[in-house]
């Protein structure tokens, strides 16, 4: 077993930024994810929030790429955000709140964001109703007419569904987490149930849309 875990990180490494590798997020699916991100949000302007922050990749680039931009992230997990604030300070960036908390439990006022980004994280979560909650708290903190962000892994790719399968044989850092895959079907009548309208969808990482492993879609607060 720990030979396949060698060659996986290996190869997990290999496909990364080189500034990325060895991070818990590193990766080249997270990658295309982070990249699609970036490209969405480089003209945003006003608050922007990311839930699920983890080791500070996203929000790093962001922050270089959109100085001006008034950031904050939150994550559960004390020990990812400390490894956040090390990288914001060696890349010099310092427009970066951070904050603990749960994505269901967000500790700002109502309407205080313009953007708010949720990706690499669903996959994270197995509750139908954690993801309810999540999703409720993004609307409550985003402004009328702000943009939503969010990403999740496709459950009509089987090939996917395989990898996640088997991934606590090679991949010690998943084990706790559920490996979540979502239809998109499902994930666009959960935003409109809960006053998002979907403005586009974007399909990663295969030819046939439908079946990309990838899905993120840019949804608008309903006014």
């Amino acid at each position: 077993m720990k030979i396949f875990e060698k060659i996986y990180y290996f190869l997990r490494d290999l496909s990364s930024q080189p500034q990325e590798r060895g991070e818990r997020s590193a990766g080249f699916l997270q990658d295309k994810i982070r990249r699609a991100a970036l490209a969405i949000c480089a003209k945003s302007s006003g608050r922007l929030l990311e839930v699920g922050c983890g080791e500070g990749l996203f929000l790093s680039q962001l922050a270089k790429l959109n100085p001006k931009l008034e950031i904050s992230g939150v994550d559960s997990w004390p020990e990812i955000l400390a490894r956040a604030r090390e990288r914001f300070g060696k890349d010099k960036v310092t427009q970066i709140r951070l904050f603990e908390a749960k994505a269901g439990l967000l500790p700002f006022e109502d309407n205080y964001f313009d953007a708010v980004v949720f990706i690499n994280v669903l996959i994270c979560i197995g509750s139908q109703e954690d993801v309810k909650a999540a999703i409720k708290e993004m609307r409550r903190v985003a402004k009328p007419a702000a943009k939503l962000v969010i990403e999740f892994r496709n459950s009509r790719n089987a090939l996917l569904k395989l990898k996640y399968r088997f991934a606590k044989f090679y991949d010690a850092t998943t084990r706790d987490h559920p490996l979540k895959t979502y239809d998109e079907d499902d994930v666009v009548g959960l935003l409109r149930e809960n006053g998002f309208d979907v403005e586009r969808i974007q399909y990663i990482g295969f030819f046939i849309k439908k079946l990309a492993p990838v899905i993120i879609i840019e949804a608008q607060k309903h006014v």
